[in-house]
């Protein structure tokens, strides 16, 4: 039997609640011995016997509780017998395989967000940016709404080859593509040997432990728990064997196999606190994670300029929002900007168009008739 077989078994045990089934039980057998030991029509000691035999009831239920457990836990000792191999094969494939992909593969496996996740995340990770920081997201490739982060300073890159980095870099401007740092891991440990200890605020890392060990995954927190600062958080997603569908990508090699109950031990061992969880799918599950103590600081500014819109007035804000894609491309086109990299899906996206034209006026000095004249939009 294989182990996605046992792990699914588990899975629907899980799911039964026999405290449940036994409050209906008791709820209608007691309608019924009310109905009988009230009537006036009484035939011997039926209606005592009932009402005996009706408190023996929830006893037994509870006898048959604890035998669902024994079984459940009978399940889970199956499941730890036969974990040895799937920890081994795992490893094996990250040592000879997984490791060495090479960019073109592992852009192949890139995640795809849909647009309910998507909004999620947003607005998960906005609560994190924060300018008093440094934050660091790894595989930023495989990390949606990066662009939101912005705010962390510095932010850093890292990956384990560095033309991984260049789909993230064309989200940015040129100027702020210069306060990225970008660094270029090996994953022999230690991982962050030369970055700075106790000052991030925040990490990210998503869909990037899928392919990783338990092992490399807890040799990864260990130092990142060193990187962080008292109440900073990391925010990661890995592929969560305690799931059937997550050891079926196990056994046909497409992932590694961590089972959360053994992840979520290493994180309370640590002294994480888990603040956030959400499952992605049937496998992934996303963790958000706190260090303890209070997130704080004593820097009373930003080293660097600060990555803001220049200050217009209301309408002139209002004329340049509510114009439509077409209107902003033609506009780009009047003011020579490229536009190319602004595309989702290989459509431009009004917003990433939007974005790399106020990027390019911000580098200008238009005076306010011109720039009011540009916004507005053309009569049809």
């Amino acid at each position: 039997m294989k182990l996605s077989d046992l792990v699914r078994y588990l899975n629907h045990l899980d799911k039964l609640s026999v405290r449940y089934a036994a409050n209906v039980a008791v709820r209608e057998v007691d309608k019924i011995t009310h109905t009988v030991q009230y009537h006036d029509i009484q035939v011997g000691d039926i209606a005592a016997d009932l009402t005996v035999l009706q408190n023996d009831i929830d006893g037994t239920l509870k006898k048959y509780e604890e035998k669902l457990k024994l079984l459940r836990q009978g399940v889970l000792d199956l499941i730890e017998q036969h974990e040895p191999k799937y920890f081994a094969d795992s490893t094996n494939n990250y040592e000879h395989g997984m490791r060495y992909d090479t960019p073109a593969d592992i852009m192949k496996s890139a995640p795809v967000i849909n647009d309910t996740l998507g909004s999620l995340l947003q607005s998960r990770l906005k609560l994190y940016t924060d300018w008093r920081f440094p934050g660091m997201i790894i595989r930023p490739a495989y990390s949606p709404w990066i662009e939101d982060l912005v705010a962390l300073d510095p932010m850093y890159l890292v990956d384990t080859t560095p033309d991984l980095f260049e789909s993230t870099k064309s989200l940015f401007t040129l100027e702020y593509q210069r306060r990225l740092r970008l660094y270029v891991i090996e994953e022999y440990a230690p991982f962050f040997e030369n970055f700075p200890k106790g000052q991030f605020g925040f990490v990210y890392a998503f869909y990037y432990f899928n392919t990783k060990p338990l092992e490399v995954i807890k040799q990864y927190l260990d130092e990142i728990f060193v990187l962080l600062r008292p109440g900073g958080s990391f925010l990661f997603s890995f592929n969560d064997c305690d799931q059937w569908p997550a050891v079926g990508l196990a056994e046909n090699h497409y992932a590694c196999y961590t089972p959360g109950r053994l992840l979520r031990k290493h994180i309370a061992t640590l002294g994480f606190q888990v603040t956030y969880e959400h499952r992605v799918g049937s496998e992934t599950m996303w963790l958000e994670i706190k260090k303890s103590g209070t997130l704080d600081s004593l820097r009373g500014g930003q080293a660097l300029a600060g990555i803001f819109r220049k200050p217009v007035d209301k309408s002139l804000t209002e004329l340049y929002n509510v114009m439509t894609l077409d209107q902003l491309i033609e506009l780009a086109e009047f003011l020579k900007v490229d536009i190319s990299q602004a595309k989702t899906k290989r459509e431009f996206n009004i917003k990433k168009v939007r974005n790399t034209i106020s990027a390019h006026l911000e580098t200008k000095n238009y005076p306010e008739e011109i720039l009011r004249e540009l916004f507005k939009p053309k009569e049809k």
